[in-house]
Parts: C-alpha cells; sequence; structure tokens
C-alpha cells in the first residue's frame, strides 16, 4: 500500500495491525488521522526538534522513545544535529511536513514530542509550560481547580496562557514567549509560580517531585522548561486505548463540568476541527516576555 502526500510517496507496511488491542484501531486508521490532523498540527510542531515514542507492536507491548533518526529514515525526512553533553550528536527529526507525520506513523510512532524551541534558536525556547499531573487516586476536577488558581497568578502577572488537554491524565498550560529568553530563565520563572501555587494552596496542589510524597495532589510540574526537555505535541494521539488525542481547549472548556483530559479521541476529533477549528490558530501573536511577570512574582515571593 502506498500513500501519497505532496510530491512524497511512502510505503505503508502492515496496515491493517491493530495498535489499540481492546479499541481495534489499526494502523491504517491512525495513520489517516495524522494525514488529517497535519494543516492544523503542522503550525505548532514545525522546525521543532522531536522524540519519537514508538508501539511498532502496539499499546499492549512496551514501546520505548527514540530521538535520533535512523538510517533508514528517507533523505527528505528533514534533521538537526544537536551536540550531546557526553559527546557526540543525536539528529533529531523535524516535522516540517504533513509526509513526516505519516511516515512517522507507518514507523508505529504513535506519539511525537516536541521541544520548546525551534531549530533556529537552541537557546531561546518559545514556549513555558506547567504540565499539571493529578494523583492516581484524583478526578479531572482537581486539574481543573488546580488550573484556575493557576491562571489566576498569570492573569495577575499579565501573562497570556493557552490550555491543552494532554489525552492522557491531565493538562497543560502554555505561555508564548518571545525568544528573548534562557531556558534557565524560563525554569527559574516557572518554579517560582509553581512555589507560590503551592504555598497558596498545600491541599491541593505540590511540587514535589517523588510521587510517594505526593499525595491526593495535582502535581504542578514546571521542570520540562529545561533545555532538550519536550511535551507531547498539540493534537498528537496518546498510546491509550480509544486513541485520546492532546486537544488544544479554550479555558472555557477546559473549566467546564463533564470535561476529562481524554474527551477528544481520533474519533470525534474531525467534527470538532469542522465546528471548531484550531483554537490555539493564533497563540504567535499572543507572544510575551517575562520582565515585568518576573518582576510581579518576585514581589509575590517576599
Amino acid at each position: 500500500m502506498k500513500l501519497k502526500s505532496g510530491r512524497y510517496i511512502i510505503e505503508i507496511s502492515n496496515s491493517d495491525k491493530i495498535l489499540f488491542g481492546i479499541s481495534a484501531i489499526t494502523k491504517n486508521d491512525l495513520i489517516r488521522y495524522y494525514d488529517f490532523i497535519a494543516p492544523i498540527m503542522l503550525p505548532h510542531v514545525k522546525n521543532r526538534p522531536i522524540s519519537m515514542q514508538r508501539f511498532p507492536s502496539g499499546i499492549d507491548h512496551e514501546g520505548f522513545f527514540q530521538k535520533d533518526a535512523g538510517d533508514y529514515f528517507p533523505s527528505w525526512i528533514t534533521r538537526v544535529a544537536i551536540p550531546k553533553q557526553e559527546g557526540g550528536i543525536v539528529n533529531y527529526v523535524v516535522i516540517d511536513k504533513p509526509a513526516t507525520l505519516i511516515y512517522l506513523a507507518n514507523q508505529g510512532c504513535i506519539t511525537p514530542h516536541v521541544w520548546l524551541n525551534r531549530i533556529d534558536n537552541l537557546e531561546k525556547p518559545d514556549r513555558m509550560i506547567f504540565d499539571l499531573d493529578p494523583a492516581d487516586a484524583l478526578s479531572f476536577k482537581y486539574v481543573q481547580r488546580a488550573a484556575k488558581k493557576l491562571k489566576k497568578i498569570l492573569d495577575d502577572c499579565s501573562l497570556p496562557s493557552f490550555c491543552m488537554l494532554t489525552g492522557s491524565r491531565g493538562a497543560h498550560i502554555v505561555v508564548p514567549l518571545k525568544r528573548v529568553h534562557t531556558f534557565d530563565d524560563t525554569r527559574d520563572f516557572a518554579y517560582n509560580v509553581a512555589f507560590l501555587l503551592a504555598q497558596y494552596y498545600p491541599d491541593l496542589v505540590t511540587i514535589d517531585i517523588h510521587k510517594s510524597d505526593r499525595g491526593n495532589r495535582v502535581f504542578i510540574d514546571w521542570l520540562r522548561n529545561g533545555f532538550g526537555s519536550t511535551v507531547v505535541a498539540p493534537y498528537a494521539v496518546r498510546a491509550r486505548e480509544k486513541a485520546p488525542v492532546a486537544m488544544p481547549v479554550t479555558w472555557q472548556e477546559l473549566l467546564s463540568s463533564g470535561m476529562s483530559s481524554q474527551k477528544y479521541t481520533i474519533a470525534n476529533v474531525k467534527n470538532r476541527i469542522s465546528t471548531i477549528g484550531d483554537v490555539w490558530h493564533d497563540i504567535q501573536q499572543h507572544i510575551v516576555i517575562l520582565k515585568k511577570a518576573r518582576d510581579k512574582i518576585n514581589t509575590m515571593l517576599e
């Protein structure tokens, strides 16, 4: 089976292989989804290094993360060489065309994870992220409560914020940045915000990195703002039954009753996109610098 995407032709193998066992979702279903979502998804992943979360035998088998593009990847797959701290380089894949998404899906890459920077400036992120990760025993309403409290702090700092259901358990809150800050700058700022949140609402949220010490609280993960850290790409499929999708949503949607982190799947995304479109379509128009916000947070910390 061959699939044409633009001027590229991808040889599809084992298209009827079931990747999501209980849901009976096949590799072909995954490929067709990425083919459909590519025009919406590309602006959010284009020119970013990615890490590939692959499940070649399906989600009922152990998957793995792959950073380096395989030698067998076609030459038209864009790569960026990034030095490793211990020496050598990693040739990261860059998704800059729909055909790349299709090719990766054919390789069993269910979920691409993206860096918070673009390849033309590896040292300066254009996203700051807060990952709201609930304890196992918590329902999504606790994530909503934590998100609402976080939004209040960001609003007080005059920072725009965008939200996304992770398709797993929680939600991501994203602040689009002008590319003037280092990763250390943004990580330190994110830590201070998360620290304040934990101080204000100690029964609801925590910044303790040890799961055993979190109790029934939502973990505000600020550590994802370091160099080389990755986050699930907007509109990416997650390796869970029914193939839930990491879905950008409005704040009103995120906080609405009945919302869940896995509300959207490859089965209902097409209807959402056709009726609502991409709610992050203008995210780049809201980029900010952190100087005034940092001063505000420092005052709040005193």
